[in-house]
């Protein structure tokens, strides 16, 4: 019995792109084209095979009874090819690029990544502070630790860290200008963040006033300003006993543990943005990958002990 044609590879690909993952959208993420093409090139299949494939809804696909038949043959078929292609490719030395802002990777992945490589002897770790690590930036790196007030739509993502704002202080400043009660802060030098912790409202300082029960406790117009968060410059400023900070509590994190900086009293306010571990959707269950988002988030718990100090009384 002769054999019948078979549908362009690309065609097959796109269709068990999308049927795996129900969207469009997201096969083509994966596939690195556009859904147009993606659209396009199952249009074409269910042409040659001369039935459809998909039913297609306003905002979603749903495999139809021939779909469904053809869907995990071909997926095992894609699966078979790849393994197979990966036994006889030479070895190369498996990288993983991280990308995130310079504060982050200064004040919070550095100190700990040496953990993470000894682990994995065999990984090539890439480290770029210089890619845009913020809300709808392009994902170019393996990792991404983004900061923002939401999670970026169309990555796969694991939310790292809820973020804190706690009153941090060298242990000198807090001697000279005898700050031990939150009242005492008006007698000592502000460092203060120039991003609204709630957008057009309250200042991170004004919000932290008004937790604490305490009115005109910071006058902004005197205070040492930074402009952009997520603050590693403040961070610096309050360990070299600048003045007293309201700073974020990854970034603040080892310099509260090692001494360097003091957390004298609360409330410890939690802040509209957080850190998010992000990559391409279809890329998570790669095992360098997952090896990394599991690794980091092992040391992000550490940062959990920070979330006890929201009940602290003032």
């Amino acid at each position: 019995m002769p054999l019948t044609r078979l549908p362009s590879l690309s065609s097959l690909r796109a269709f068990e792109a999308a049927a795996r993952r129900g969207s469009i959208k997201e096969a083509a993420l994966e596939l690195a084209v556009t859904p147009g093409a993606v659209s396009q090139q199952i249009k074409s299949l269910e042409a040659d095979l001369g039935v459809p494939l998909f039913v297609r809804k306003t905002r979603a696909i749903q495999l139809t009874p021939a779909g469904q038949s053809l869907q995990p043959k071909i997926s095992d078929a894609f699966l078979q090819i790849r393994q197979s292609v990966d036994q006889v490719r030479p070895t190369k030395t498996p990288k993983l690029r991280i990308s995130s802002t310079n504060a982050l990777i200064s004040k919070w992945l550095l100190p700990r990544l040496h953990k993470f490589t000894a682990d994995q002897p065999d990984l090539q770790v890439h480290i770029d502070s210089e890619l845009s690590a913020g809300e709808g930036a392009e994902v170019v790196a393996d990792i991404e630790i983004r900061y923002g007030r939401r999670a970026p739509r169309d990555l796969y993502v694991e939310l790292l860290h809820r973020e804190q704002m706690l009153i941090v202080a060298s242990p000198q400043v807090l001697e000279t200008y005898g700050v031990r009660d939150p009242k005492d802060i008006r007698r000592a030098p502000v460092l203060h963040e120039t991003s609204f912790l709630v957008s057009g409202s309250l200042s991170s300082w004004e919000m932290w006033a008004k937790q604490a029960g305490l009115r005109d406790i910071v006058d902004p117009s005197k205070a040492v300003r930074f402009e952009r968060p997520p603050g590693g410059q403040i961070v610096d400023a309050a360990i070299a006993g600048v003045g007293i900070a309201l700073c974020g509590s990854m970034l603040s994190y080892a310099a509260l543990a090692d001494g360097r900086l003091v957390c004298p009293f609360g409330p410890v306010i939690a802040s509209e943005r957080n850190y998010y571990a992000c990559c391409l959707p279809g890329r998570e269950n790669e095992a360098h990958i997952r090896a990394f988002l599991s690794w980091i988030h092992k040391e992000a718990a550490i940062l959990t002990t920070l979330n006890a100090l929201c009940d602290t009384s003032v």
